[in-house]
């Protein structure tokens, strides 16, 4: 979809909203979905906890790393027509096939993990968007996505500020039309009362 589409689409709806329900006044808000996600706090501890399990992943991953050197320093000192060096050389390659497999199952997991987490999180910042809406009375909340602007665009590329314009859903919106604290308020007081 071009910029041009992108831009269209959001003053379509609104058009039509506007025409349909011209017998009343339909109040639009703006709601930052990146800037809700990253100051929430149920994401603050979150990312904490990501954190502490990749810091256990890695010392898990070190240990292991560890003993595989050890077999393979201890296969190592032995003469390879020696009887014991088939038995260390067998103990190696086993602790090496499972630390493959485990690197590669706690990965598949973290990964997994994370994008559950991620679907869940973005679930109820659209649940919060809508009770705060529906609470002040908006009709419709847009995403506000626009991404500051650096200061010095000449070493950036035509097509990347193309790119950073079209991703600019909303124009102009006042700072009475952005939700997104009292939505981030709404999220941290359910994420404390356990909702």
């Amino acid at each position: 979809m071009n910029w041009t589409t992108r831009l269209a689409l959001p003053l379509l709806a609104v058009a039509l909203v506007t025409s349909v329900a011209s017998a009343q006044e339909m109040k639009i808000a703006v709601a930052n979905p990146v800037r809700i996600f990253n100051e929430m706090q149920e994401v603050k501890d979150l990312k904490q906890k990501l954190e502490g399990d990749r810091a256990k992943a890695e010392a898990e991953s070190k240990t292991r790393r560890d003993k595989i050197q050890s077999l393979q320093g201890a296969r190592d000192q032995l003469r390879v027509d020696s009887p014991q060096y088939g038995d260390r050389d067998k103990e190696f390659q086993q602790a090496a096939i499972e630390y493959d497999v485990w690197t590669r199952i706690t990965q598949a997991s973290a990964q997994r993990q994370q994008k559950q987490q991620m679907l869940g999180t973005y679930q109820k910042i659209e649940a919060a968007v809508a009770e705060v809406a529906k609470a002040k009375g908006y009709a419709i909340v847009f995403a506000d996505q626009r991404q500051d602007l650096p200061e010095n665009i000449d070493p950036i590329p035509v097509e990347q500020i193309r790119g950073l314009l079209s991703t600019r859903n909303v124009m102009f919106a006042s700072g009475a039309a952005d939700i997104s604290e009292a939505v981030i308020a709404q999220l941290d007081a359910n994420y404390k009362s356990g909702k």
